[in-house]
């Protein structure tokens, strides 16, 4: 038996002409599940569960890890440069002042 966990996210910028950044605005995620799985057990409300939670979570970790090894093998980006940039990332992330709430997410 095969399953599946898809995990979609939108990242929201908004760019003014000349600069050299750009604010981001926001972030929605989704989870989607495929094959013979409960559904419900991961999603309700179109929003992850406590065991959807975990799966969207390791999704995007195996996600991280397979864009890592692809960008070392293409000679973009060493492996441990890039973990310390997605760590840089994950701290700042957090120290930052976030508003948790629903939105949509067109599929």
């Amino acid at each position: 038996m095969e399953f599946g966990f898809e995990a979609r996210v939108l990242l929201e910028l908004a760019y003014k002409e000349g600069a050299k950044t750009s604010k981001h605005v926001a972030t929605k995620f989704y989870l989607e599940t495929f094959g013979p799985v409960d559904r419900k057990m991961y999603i309700e409300d179109e929003l992850p569960t406590k065991d959807g939670s975990f799966a969207l979570s390791n999704v995007l970790v195996q996600g991280l890890i397979g864009n890592i090894h692809l960008a070392h093998e293409r000679g973009w980006r060493d492996s441990a440069e890039h973990l310390r940039w997605i760590i840089a990332q994950l701290e700042q992330g957090f120290a930052a002042v976030c508003d948790v709430e629903e939105s949509t997410y067109d599929k």
